[in-house]
């Protein structure tokens, strides 16, 4: 009886083995978390979006060799001063100067067209400082981060070709950023000083001394 017994369980036990390989259960082909770490997706890095610009806070424009932010040279005078808010100022003294004046009066912005005519394009743009700490001025700035309170170290840095010039009338001195367009970015300093004062972008072949005399 005994010998019957140990073959009926030894026919058992080979019975279950043969059954667990047909379904698969005698090796396992998941993979082993110890092996090694699960390779991670590639991620594509989302470009950096240039915040757009608002018409209302010039602190948010850009400046480049077409205009200064929503102001571009070439454009329509009228046009353009239309599409400002009303903080822009035009006058009968002045008519071909639009200004902008920020609330402290640390900056200003200007854009003037032609005098030839009352339809002559928009030819010069500009934002300044007549601050003492133009370190501390906010305003317009290149795609770079370059605006009033910029040094003359800071700009050959960023660019290594800018041209160095002086001013026609009074002891300033400007910077020339390269570019083969129609318009220049100009950077300006006062005489003596190594901090620019004045960013102008103009299609004239150097700044103006004065725009509205």
């Amino acid at each position: 009886m005994r010998t019957n017994h140990m073959r009926r369980m030894t026919f058992a036990i080979a019975s279950g083995a043969a059954l667990c390989l047909l379904a698969g259960c005698a090796t396992s082909t998941a993979a082993d978390p110890s092996a090694g770490p699960t390779a991670t997706p590639a991620v594509t890095p989302k470009p950096t979006e240039t915040p757009e610009a608002d018409p209302a806070d010039p602190a948010t424009w850009i400046i480049s060799d077409e205009g200064i932010g929503p102001v571009e040279l070439g454009g329509d005078f009228g046009t353009v001063l239309g599409m400002l808010p009303d903080t822009w100022k035009n006058d009968e003294v002045c008519s071909w100067t639009a200004w902008w004046t920020a609330a402290d009066s640390s900056y200003g912005v200007y854009f003037v067209r032609g005098t030839e005519s009352d339809t002559a394009p928009i030819s010069e743009l500009s934002v300044y400082s007549a601050a003492e700490d133009l370190g501390t001025v906010e305003g317009p700035r290149t795609a770079e981060g370059l605006g009033v309170g910029a040094s003359t170290e800071d700009v050959l840095t960023t660019y290594p070709d800018a041209e160095q010039g002086a001013e026609e009338i009074g002891g300033g001195t400007w910077m020339r950023l390269p570019g083969d367009a129609e318009g220049h970015v100009f950077f300006q300093f006062r005489e003596g000083e190594d901090t620019a004062s004045s960013v102008t972008v103009t299609s004239r072949d150097a700044p103006s001394y004065e725009v509205c005399g």
